[in-house]
């Protein structure tokens, strides 16, 4: 029997257990991500990241685990929380440097809110990827009345479909459909966006490998981005999702998301080995 210690954190409602790796190591299998994740018998997330100390020259080195074990590239919602408790920790500290499979991402501190810099976003095909070379701005799936999804990748890929009434779709239904769609070897994220005005989007999200959260923060900035590039919004525009909004701020191509990270508790669990 191992007992694991954790954190219970959520942004906006998008929920995580973090476990802190940095004064004990603990092997972190994919039947241990299962059993945290799940929301019946253990302690129920839709991620599980670890912090380590860093490797990377950097203030904290993360692992982000998708509930069936299978690792993410990036996480916005996941980085704040994880600076939350890095600045938690010194409070003098203005900048803090976290590096993910995705990259190194710089957190600030904004008021009560912490503001992340998430990196570059690119519509390169190959980058994204794509299976084949086609319009980024126009892909070519269609389903449920949504068409012509733009994609992009901000450390993890996102499609992203613009409509109307978006409360009305059946993502649980349309998500993994697209999801997994051919024309995405590495699978995608899937973001329904309805456009209020030019500073204001509502959004719903269908993260990979994970399936319907209440807010994904990489998910935010690729639709503020996407909307900016069909000239539907401005470059900075709040993004109201079912538990509050992000503000994301779109600069030399680089999105920068601002929003809260809260501390739900701290738990542990005995997981049989």
């Amino acid at each position: 029997m191992q007992k694991i210690e954790f954190t219970k954190m959520h942004g906006l409602g998008n929920d995580f257990v973090i476990i802190d790796k940095r004064s004990k190591n603990i092997d972190i299998t994919e039947d241990i991500v299962k059993k945290l994740s799940d929301r019946r018998t253990g302690a129920g997330c839709d991620q599980v990241i670890t912090i380590s100390n860093s490797k990377n020259n950097v203030d904290a080195d993360i692992k982000i685990y998708n509930p069936g074990g299978d690792s993410a590239e990036a996480c916005g919602n996941g980085t704040r929380c994880i600076a939350r408790i890095l600045f938690d920790e010194n409070k003098d500290k203005e900048l803090l440097r976290i590096h993910s499979d995705a990259g190194i991402l710089e957190a600030k501190k904004e008021g009560d809110n912490i503001s992340v810099n998430m990196g570059y976003i690119t519509m390169d095909w190959k980058k994204i990827p794509l299976s084949k070379d086609m319009d980024t701005m126009n892909i070519p799936i269609s389903v449920d009345g949504y068409s012509k999804g733009v994609a992009v990748n901000i450390g993890n890929p996102h499609i992203i479909f613009f409509g109307k009434s978006i409360e009305k779709t059946n993502l649980n239904e349309i998500g993994p459909k697209i999801e997994k769609h051919k024309y995405f070897p590495n699978k995608t994220n899937v973001e329904l966006v309805e456009v209020i005005n030019k500073n204001t989007l509502k959004m719903r999200v269908w993260e990979r490998g994970v399936g319907t959260t209440l807010a994904c923060g990489s998910g935010a900035c690729a639709s503020v981005y996407a909307a900016w590039k069909k000239k539907l919004t401005n470059n900075k525009a709040e993004v109201i999702l079912e538990k509050g909004s992000l503000l994301i701020n779109i600069d030399n191509e680089k999105a920068i998301m601002t929003g809260p990270a809260e501390i739900s508790y701290h738990g542990n669990l005995e997981i049989q080995e």
